[in-house]
């Protein structure tokens, strides 16, 4: 699991055209510590997974994610960065997306699903 989000926050950072050394500064971490965490050497706390995603403009939900999610999340990304979106625009969406899962979850509660 640790690859997979190594993996995805390489893929990432890169998509948005980010340098290693300016994604640590944006976390409060060094260089060589972020470059263990994309390399698969060594495992990130929750404070990092939180300060990673929202720098990277993604939920926490979606970097943990399996790999699976990992080609929709990357799509998503290049399109957004395509029309000119920002890490910020991306966030935002990711709260909607979450409203709406929240909203989609009350409505199959109250059928009784």
């Amino acid at each position: 699991m640790f690859n997979a989000i190594g993996d995805k926050i390489s893929s990432i950072r890169k998509d948005l055209g980010m340098t290693q050394q300016e994604m640590a500064e944006r976390i409060g971490m060094s260089r060589p510590s972020l470059v263990k965490i994309e390399n698969s050497q060594r495992a990130i706390s929750l404070d990092e997974g939180n300060a990673i995603s929202k720098v990277l403009g993604i939920s926490l939900e979606t970097l943990l994610a399996e790999e699976k999610e990992d080609a929709v999340t990357q799509s998503f990304v290049k399109a957004f960065k395509s029309k000119g979106m920002t890490p910020n625009n991306i966030n935002e969406i990711a709260k909607y997306e979450l409203l709406f899962d929240a909203f989609i979850t009350q409505e199959q509660i109250y059928r009784g699903e």
